[in-house]
């Protein structure tokens, strides 16, 4: 702490300040703990071996922390995906590129626009269907677009979300991540006729897809 700090903790029982008469130390400031009575002291002598261990505890536990930090810093960029991660990586990315180019995207602007919002936040609409689990957005695959987010077209109808996405959102309760949950509604699902798509069934018989969500977030739990 540097001379040009002031310090001055005034209380009823402690007052700390510094000792403007003292030289500074090799380690530091020296400071005047003034206690207001004898009772108040020996209460604080008792427990400067306590707060002692504790400092050291809160040290050790500081200095292990930032070491794990640092460690898993230099591992991931150390770290070498092996070929069976560098081919799922590759055929998840050529999955996620189909959905977007079979159904199409929108962000959060476009949705204002077509809906006629009058908001300054051309996001404001968007981002409240968001919130309350109406729909659901995905990272955008240019990473350097002004709109980090865009939404899945098959989640709307004239530009209004879709309702029975809502109750399939509220079924997984947050516990698929936005790539899963579209690759779900675009993959072929045992549990609805003919193994259809949810995506194909949103409109024309949304209480199948509705229950299929259930039942697969019942199992995923489980």
């Amino acid at each position: 702490m540097s001379r040009a700090t002031s310090l001055a903790l005034q209380g009823d029982v402690l007052t700390v300040h510094r000792d403007e008469h003292e030289s500074r130390s090799e380690t530091g400031e020296v400071f005047v703990l003034e206690v207001a009575d004898e009772a108040a002291s020996r209460a604080l002598l008792a427990s400067f071996p306590l707060l002692d261990r504790l400092l050291a505890e809160k040290v050790v536990a500081v200095r292990e922390r930032r070491m794990e930090e640092m460690v898993d810093f230099m591992t991931a960029h150390l770290f070498a995906p092996s070929a069976v991660d560098l081919a799922m990586a590759q055929r998840l990315a050529v999955r996620h590129a189909r959905i977007l180019n079979e159904f199409g995207y929108v962000t959060a602007e476009r949705l204002a626009d077509i809906n006629g919002s009058q908001a300054t936040n051309r996001a404001a609409l968007a981002d409240n269907w968001r919130k309350r689990r109406q729909v659901f957005a995905v990272p955008h695959p240019d990473k350097a677009a002004r709109e980090p987010d865009v939404y899945p077209a098959f989640q709307f109808e004239n530009g209004k979300p879709i309702k029975t996405v809502q109750q399939v959102l509220e079924a997984f309760d947050g516990r698929k991540s936005p790539w899963k949950l579209a690759l779900w509604f675009t993959s072929n699902n045992g549990a609805l006729p003919d193994s259809a798509r949810p995506v194909d069934l949103l409109t024309t018989n949304p209480q199948a897809v509705i229950e299929a969500a259930r039942g697969d977030a019942r199992e995923s739990s489980a």
